[in-house]
């Protein structure tokens, strides 16, 4: 089922209120900008390191067009279903409830499911970094590419976890967010092994070096305005 016109008004909503927390409040760069979905693209998994409760949006705000034929989900802490004007909003958007740091199989079915008709944002750390050190990825989400053969394009945030402290509610302004879009990740020579937990964890393993490639791009750079093919302040 395609988002009707409610829905996309509602996320256009939601999108100029972030454009204006991103944009105005704030900055946000996109690096690699051509790796974002094309309009109308599905069967895309967005995978990202995580350091803030702010990132899906940030993902949200660089690349979610504001009228879409296709639903943008998000994995989302099942606690947060528990509030029911939170839940109300959350399923509006269309996300799925995960919970953190179990192999919960009925999520996996589901997001399998759903993926071939949708784009996904997930982070495989499967919690958030306190110290913004990439961790190891789960091999929930390498069994959810292995069955669903999606296209994965890696994501590596610069700069929400200063934009949103952890155990802070309201963003800070006038910081810069770096949003690194990285080519997509060729996972296609562990689709001929057997179906097992070890080759679900190589698969999120090879995701997590193209995250980290990402992340040494970022840590390298020394001027924001210079040597960067592929960049964008929108």
């Amino acid at each position: 089922m395609r988002p009707n016109l409610l829905h996309n008004l509602w996320h256009a909503v939601g999108l100029q209120f972030w454009d204006v927390i991103f944009r105005v409040l704030n900055q946000i760069e996109v690096v690699g900008a051509e790796n974002r979905p094309q309009p109308g693209e599905r069967g895309i998994l967005i995978l990202s390191n995580h350091v803030s409760a702010i990132d899906p949006f940030a993902i949200a705000a660089t690349s979610m067009p504001f009228f879409s034929k296709v639903w943008w989900r998000a994995a989302a802490k099942v606690e947060l279903f528990s509030i029911p004007i939170v839940k109300q909003i959350l399923n509006s958007w269309g996300a799925i409830p995960v919970r953190r740091g179990t192999g919960d199989l009925q999520v996996i079915q589901r997001m399998v499911s759903l993926l071939p008709d949708c784009i996904m944002v997930a982070f495989p750390e499967g919690k958030r970094s306190v110290r913004g050190t990439l961790l190891p990825g789960r091999a929930g989400m390498g069994k959810v590419i292995y069955d669903a053969r999606p296209k994965v394009i890696p994501i590596y945030l610069q700069g929400t976890d200063t934009l949103l402290p952890k155990g802070k509610i309201l963003p800070l302004i006038g910081q810069t967010v770096r949003v690194y879009y990285g080519p997509p990740v060729d996972c296609s020579r562990f689709y001929a092994m057997p179906d097992s937990p070890a080759v679900s964890q190589k698969i999120v393993d090879e995701v997590m070096r193209a995250i980290g490639r990402l992340k040494d791009q970022a840590v390298t750079r020394t001027d924001p305005r210079e040597g960067l093919s592929g960049s964008s302040s929108v």
